[in-house]
């Protein structure tokens, strides 16, 4: 099967479009010249543009490297009797180091009959080379860059585990179990063992690498993952700055968080390897990849000490004597516990004054969606949709929990690295006029001197939905547009608005909406109105606002999607009041709203209004529901909106795809969208 890169459906391999969207399944657009090129070429024939995945393949060996030299030594004194033992002559045989002993490992081999030629080697001079892990674990493996040919077939990987879901949902879980005592069933299924570390923790990408692919070739595996051989060493960036003590001490807060779940899957040693240690476009700490620990000597936290002591002394950091000693208490054995080193490291950067408030089980701030107040009995004339997702009734809380996140942690203060927009609307396949409307301000101010950056941000978000028929919808959608900027524009660059501030801006542009209707003489079906989702952005405080279906999602890397709103409708109402959810979406008039601007005068108006930080890189997603129906977000966010997190990704080309994607799956509705990113760097 073919996937299309654009809506991730599966075609039959004989098709060259998508039956799904209509994209091409044999020819690619060119990274830089965007030119039609054929799927697997490497480069464009007419602007030399490398246009292909790199990948970093990581194969393990039949044996350890001590295992050889006792086969070495037993076969010298004539104690092996096996004949395919004295096949070994050197080591280049017993290990897989040259390309002709590694391609036919890259063929995936799921049986006897069927073998496919899709990953070969990059055209390197240093392709692949033996590794033996730095701490003599009970692993060797050869590694180096590959290149996938065929990038539209479903992988090994997704493959088996669409077969095997309910066998992947407990790999989950193995964290809480003995982690080694289901490696050899894993390994039977077609999964090697050095690829379960990635699979179970997955909910830490991207500081871990998200596995591409891996299958089990008779006494090899291979494990396939995004190539950050290139991505700059931790150590280096230490040595060409002089670093201020909190940002180390940030640097080794966000490793000390990983030793724990690490260590449980013994891989901890993934924090000792120096070269392993890389830092991506945000200057955020990453691994390349991870390493199995020794299974009956794995890593102690006095190693990890002493690896941070090293890493000072290759990047020739100096004025670290409070530091030093600590991690010297550490090699001691003084501190014997994680959370015992996180808690004296917050206290170090931020100075014994302050000590005082700190709490041990501190968490990222959380998001808490209110319980909706009873909701008004909604006119005949207000529109219903199809089915939308919908949170429980009452506070629910969305935060980003795991056991070891529960324990100290030092929140470092964090500032603005940049904020970006997109936004878009698309008439949608089946309507013949577009309602919605939206509008976008942002207003970036930039001080830089010698020795600091800082950037100041004043964004303002809207997404109206409009309703009413034909030349009404799209006209209240404007104008509600148009009155909210009217009003908050004139706020912008001041203090960050108020609740009190926030709600009357809302009821001036309901007003304006309900007095037109009036003057013209509009009642019942002949009322225009519109549904309202907005955003106010100052540096890293956020407050949100909805009217409404339309919605406000958030993504983060910890977390994932997050429905930050809850949709004014006759289900959702019912809900509320402690209805069960089949019941209350059971009324043919679940989908009908309850809440709008324009149909209603303002004392029947109770906009939602929230406040919160943001504490982590994020995208807002403002949409009305033709984006959103059908679940369509959280079923796709992961391959649509996840890679947008990063900086070097195009947000305006990435909506334009999400869009004409949604237009594809939906598209019985206008779609319109603004998305923003906003990274943030720690304040030191």
């Amino acid at each position: 099967m073919l996937t299309c890169p654009q809506c991730e459906s599966e075609n039959p391999k004989d098709h060259k479009y998508c039956q799904s969207c209509g994209t091409s399944l044999t020819h690619k657009v060119c990274c830089e010249c965007q030119a039609s090129i054929p799927i697997e070429a490497k480069k464009c024939n007419f602007c030399g543009a490398v246009n292909y995945t790199i990948l970093w393949a990581v194969i393990s060996q039949k044996h350890s490297l001590e295992e050889h030299e006792i086969l070495k030594a037993d076969r010298t004194n004539h104690l092996v009797d096996d004949p395919k033992k004295l096949e070994i002559d050197n080591l280049s045989d017993f290990f897989i180091e040259d390309k002709q002993k590694i391609t036919p490992i890259l063929k995936i081999q799921t049986n006897s009959q069927n073998s496919s030629n899709r990953y070969s080697i990059e055209d390197s001079k240093s392709a692949f080379g033996y590794h033996s892990d730095p701490l003599k674990s009970n692993k060797s493996f050869v590694q180096g860059k590959v290149i996938d040919k065929y990038p539209l077939q479903k992988s090994h990987l997704a493959t088996l585990q669409k077969q095997q879901m309910d066998l992947f949902a407990e790999l989950s879980q193995d964290l809480d179990n003995s982690y080694l005592s289901v490696t050899q069933y894993w390994n039977l299924v077609g999964i090697p063992t050095h690829a379960l570390p990635y699979l179970i923790l997955e909910k830490y990408t991207p500081t871990i690498p998200k596995i591409y692919d891996a299958w089990q070739q008779r006494d090899q595996g291979v494990v396939l993952l995004p190539d950050r051989s290139q991505w700059q060493l931790m150590t280096e960036l230490w040595s060409q700055r002089k670093l201020p003590l909190l940002q180390i001490i940030w640097f080794l807060d966000e490793m000390a968080k990983l030793w724990q779940p690490l260590h449980q899957i013994s891989c901890a040693q993934s924090l000792l390897v120096n070269e392993n240690l890389r830092i991506d476009e945000d200057e955020a700490f990453c691994f390349q990849q991870l390493y199995m620990d020794k299974i009956d000597n794995p890593p102690t936290l006095k190693d990890l000490a002493a690896t941070w002591q090293l890493c000072f002394t290759k990047s020739n950091l100096d004025n670290l004597d409070n530091l030093n000693q600590l991690l010297d208490r550490v090699i001691s054995g003084e501190i014997i516990e994680i959370e015992q080193l996180r808690l004296e490291l917050h206290n170090l950067g931020l100075g014994e004054d302050e000590i005082e408030s700190f709490d041990i089980h501190s968490n990222y701030p959380s998001v808490n969606i209110p319980q909706s107040q009873p909701n008004i009995e909604p006119d005949k004339d207000l529109r219903s949709d199809e089915q939308q997702n919908f949170f429980d009734e009452g506070e629910e809380e969305m935060m980003y929990s795991s056991e070891f996140e529960e324990q100290a942690t030092a929140m470092i203060p964090m500032q603005l690295r940049s904020v970006v927009d997109a936004s878009c609307t698309n008439i949608g396949s089946q309507r013949d006029h577009n309602e919605d409307f939206f509008g976008v301000r942002t207003i970036i101010e930039k001080k830089e001197n010698n020795t600091d950056n800082n950037l100041s941000v004043d964004g303002l978000y809207i997404v109206c939905d409009g309703m009413g028929g034909h030349a009404a919808g799209e006209v209240a959608s404007a104008m509600a547009v148009e009155n909210l900027q009217k009003y908050f524009y004139s706020l912008l660059q001041q203090d960050f608005p108020d609740h009190k501030t926030i709600e009357k801006g809302i009821l001036l542009a309901n007003d304006a909406l309900y007095q037109t209707n009036i003057e013209n003489s509009r009642s019942g079906s002949g009322r225009m109105g519109t549904t309202l989702v907005m955003a106010l952005l100052q540096d890293t405080q956020l407050a949100i606002a909805h009217v409404g279906d339309s919605r406000i999602y958030r993504v983060t890397r910890r977390q994932g999607l997050e429905q930050l709103t809850l949709d004014h409708e006759v289900g959702q109402r019912e809900i509320n009041r402690g209805v069960e959810p089949d019941i209350a979406y059971g009324r043919p008039d679940a989908y009908q709203l309850t809440q709008a601007l324009g149909p209603r005068e303002n004392n029947y108006v109770r906009p939602d209004i929230q406040f919160m930080e943001i504490t982590e890189d994020c995208l807002l997603l403002l949409c009305s529901d033709g984006l959103s129906d059908n679940d369509f977000l959280e079923e796709n966010w992961q391959e649509c909106l996840n890679p947008l997190i990063a900086s070097n990704s195009n947000l305006q080309e990435g909506l334009f795809n999400l869009v004409n994607f949604a237009n594809e799956y939906n598209g019985h509705d206008n779609i319109t969208a603004v998305l923003v990113r906003v990274k943030l760097k720690p304040d030191f």
